[in-house]
């Protein structure tokens, strides 16, 4: 064999054995198909990463068609769907953006994050970005109080799941959002993460996948609990709801 080559066999060799994550060049999606999910999906593909998205068998996949997607199918209140998706392959990240059906209880939330947690531990994943909302944690207080009653079970299995995570001992990115806006308004350009758990304000689902990448590996990320806010964001009068609840906070 060429000296040269073997020196650069062996020069490559020992770059991957520093540092196995470049093996593990893949992210796992789960609630890729929805509409938070899917606009994390393209813009994942866009900075050029390996995409695999975990969906039930009945999940309509019409804002992923034609894309480069891998897919795992499974029942995310499943625990054995669960493990057997997270160890299929050699994930660097799992990416949580699942949104239960209205027929779901609440509880899917805590059970899914139960599990997806506790495999990601197992498997070393090297974080897990979750989605969430504001209401959970010590947010709870900062919480509209007339929706609270209605929201109060879904948000106290989100928070469950939020503990779940942070106690898994994986490296974890928490995102959470107050207000998330209708999926045809585009955010301002100057949407935000920031640590301050008593913000809040509105964001919009393109806005969250692009913060989402921010934070996609980024050490300065890890083990933070983030709310997201577009404060510039101008919402059209034809969306009165969002806009009367966005002016209630200023």
């Amino acid at each position: 064999m060429n000296i040269c080559k073997t020196i650069k066999i062996l020069f490559i060799f020992s770059i991957i054995t520093a540092f196995p994550s470049i093996l593990r060049s893949e992210v796992l999606v789960f609630g890729g198909t929805g509409e938070l999910g899917s606009e994390i999906v393209y813009d994942l593909l866009e900075a050029n990463k390996q995409v695999t998205v975990f969906a039930r068998p009945t999940s309509k996949k019409t804002r992923l068609k034609g894309l480069d997607v891998k897919y795992l199918t499974g029942d995310v209140l499943n625990e054995e769907d669960v493990k057997n998706a997270i160890t299929s392959k050699k994930f660097k990240v799992i990416i949580d953006a699942l949104a239960r059906d209205r027929n779901i209880d609440a509880d899917f939330y805590e059970i899914s994050m139960n599990y997806i947690s506790k495999w990601a531990r197992e498997t070393g994943i090297e974080q897990v970005i979750l989605h969430g909302s504001v209401g959970a944690g010590i947010s709870r207080k900062i919480y509209p109080s007339e929706r609270y009653d209605a929201m109060k079970e879904l948000l106290g299995a989100k928070d469950i799941g939020e503990r779940y995570l942070i106690e898994s001992g994986v490296n974890y990115t928490i995102i959470r959002n107050l207000i998330l806006l209708p999926n045809d308004l585009k955010e301002s350009g100057k949407a935000y993460l920031t640590e301050d758990q008593l913000a809040r304000g509105g964001v919009t689902r393109d806005a969250l996948a692009r913060l989402t990448l921010e934070c996609l590996s980024n050490t300065s990320c890890l083990n933070k609990v983030y709310h997201a806010i577009d404060k510039d964001l101008i919402v059209p009068e034809r969306y009165s709801r969002w806009k009367e609840q966005l002016d209630s906070m200023k």
